[in-house]
This record gives structure tokens, C-alpha cells and sequence, in this order.
């Protein structure tokens, strides 16, 4: 079973939907601060199976813990995050918080369940300011304001946790 964070939204219920017409079983998890519960409708109209939706926030250990209790989760795409870069500068103590605890919250539920296996849902912001188009993996990581700099953040922490266990897979995006 795959986790699909922030899976209401539009990057992520597209991905649900691809995801449950090639036969994989998904759960959704989002809080719905920048969705709509009706999303799961449309997925099942669309796929003519209805996801698992469960909703929650990723900053939530305990909601976190029981949500891989309840299923045999194997692998995450992470898409659950604030994104607006705007909205950013305005708070950056909301977008850390949010960004970063959230996705430590997430992986260390996920290290104690043995779910190994996370997309990440990056962003082109991490590569700062460059003018090299088009942007490669290759280049190097900046940001000009504080979602990108949690865009980073989070980068880092997964390839730091990957390095640290060989058999935590991270896919980067």
C-alpha cells in the first residue's frame, strides 16, 4: 500500500489516480488546508475506486503512528506541504514548522513502522536563482526564501537519512 501525502491536492490526486489505474492500493493523508474533501470523489468517479482518505496532518506523530498501524503501508509520496512563496515570507515560522516537522514527524513514523521507500515532492526553487536552463540534478542547491530554503532542508535530510541506511530508498523529484 502506498501513502499519498497531501494526496487531495492537485499534484497529488493526479498521481493517486495514475497510481490506482495501474492496480495499487493507496491511502490518502491531508488535512485539507489547501483541498477539498470532494477531491476523493472525483478520484473515485475518474478511477471508479474509492481511496482510502484519512484526514490528518503529517505534524501529528500520534495521527501519524496510527495511520501505519491501521495499514500495511510500504511506500510514501510526499506531497503534504505549505507552497506558496509569497505566503512564505509572510511566515516563515508557519512554513518551517510546518515543512520541516512535519516531514522529520513523518519519517520518524516511518522508520518505526519499517517503511523505507519516500518520494519527495521537491520543487525547481532549490536551485536558487541559477540561469541554467534547463535545470539538471546536478546543480547546486540555494534558495531565495524560506519555502525553498525548507525545499532544501528537506532534500537534505532525506539524501543524509539514505546515506546513513542503505536501505531507505529516496526519490527526489
Amino acid at each position: 500500500m502506498i501513502l499519498v501525502t497531501g494526496g487531495t491536492g492537485y499534484i497529488g490526486s493526479h498521481t493517486v489516480v495514475e497510481l490506482q489505474n495501474i492496480g495499487k492500493e493507496v491511502v490518502i493523508l491531508d488535512n485539507l488546508w489547501n483541498s477539498k474533501r470532494e477531491v476523493v470523489d472525483y478520484i473515485e468517479s475518474i478511477t471508479k475506486k474509492r481511496p482510502i482518505f484519512v484526514e490528518g496532518d503529517i505534524c501529528d506523530e500520534k495521527a501519524l503512528d496510527k495511520l501505519f498501524s491501521s495499514y500495511p503501508i510500504e511506500s510514501v509520496i510526499h506531497f503534504a506541504g505549505l507552497k506558496a512563496v509569497g505566503e512564505s515570507v509572510e511566515k516563515p515560522l508557519w512554513y518551517y514548522t510546518n515543512n520541516l516537522v512535519g516531514t522529520l514527524t513523518l519519517l520518524g513514523v516511518m522508520k518505526k513502522h519499517g517503511c523505507k521507500k519516500i518520494v519527495f515532492s521537491s520543487s525547481a526553487t532549490v536551485y536558487g536563482t541559477s540561469d541554467a536552463v534547463p535545470y539538471v540534478e546536478t546543480l547546486p542547491t540555494s534558495a531565495t526564501n524560506p519555502y525553498g530554503t525548507t525545499k532544501v532542508m528537506q532534500e537534505k535530510m532525506l539524501e543524509d537519512i539514505a546515506a546513513a541506511d542503505k536501505d531507505f530508498a529516496v526519490a527526489l523529484l
